[in-house]
């Protein structure tokens, strides 16, 4: 049974999640990279009005293979209270998604907006199952809070398990 760690980063935060995680439930990383390449003013400007518009950016890899996958775990930034361009086109790149158990992560500056709740509709509207959304801080990445129980939290997933409510943090 293996996991795959779908994720993109700006800033680090969301790939320090990543790589923190995939120790603790034997994941693979894919890192999706936009293409755009955005300065940090770009990021904000640019960047946060495609992602309050749910817009797709050109990413690299291209196709996101994960049929080999049982459980696939998504992370993202909140870009102005939303998933990242970046994240919206890895979601429609997905090839295999369709019945996988998934599991979703954001990291924020404090507040994570709708971001959660328009990745899991994604996914599901995809053929995902999705099992569970978990918030983190900028603050919680700083202090390694909150890895532990995401890995909980997938690694029941992984094991098929009604895993749908957070994990307490």
């Amino acid at each position: 049974m293996s996991v795959c760690i779908v994720f993109h980063s700006e800033t680090g935060n969301t790939r320090t999640v990543a790589e923190r995680l995939a120790p603790l439930v034997g994941g693979d990383l894919i890192e999706v990279t936009d293409l755009a390449h955005y300065s940090k003013i770009s990021r904000y400007i640019c960047g946060g009005r495609r992602a309050m518009k749910g817009e797709s950016a050109t990413i690299e890899p291209a196709t996101i293979d994960v049929t080999a996958c049982d459980t696939v775990v998504i992370g993202t930034p909140v870009w102005a209270g939303n998933p990242t361009p970046a994240i919206n086109a890895a979601i429609e790149a997905f090839v295999g998604i369709e019945g996988k158990s998934t599991v979703v992560f954001c990291t924020s500056g404090g507040m994570p907006g709708k971001t959660l709740e328009t990745v899991t509709a994604m996914l599901a509207g995809r053929g995902a199952d999705v099992r569970g959304a978990v918030p983190f801080t900028a603050r919680d990445v700083q202090k390694g809070k909150g890895v532990e129980a995401l890995a909980d939290l997938i690694l029941r997933a992984k094991r098929g398990f009604d895993a749908s409510a957070e994990p307490s943090r």
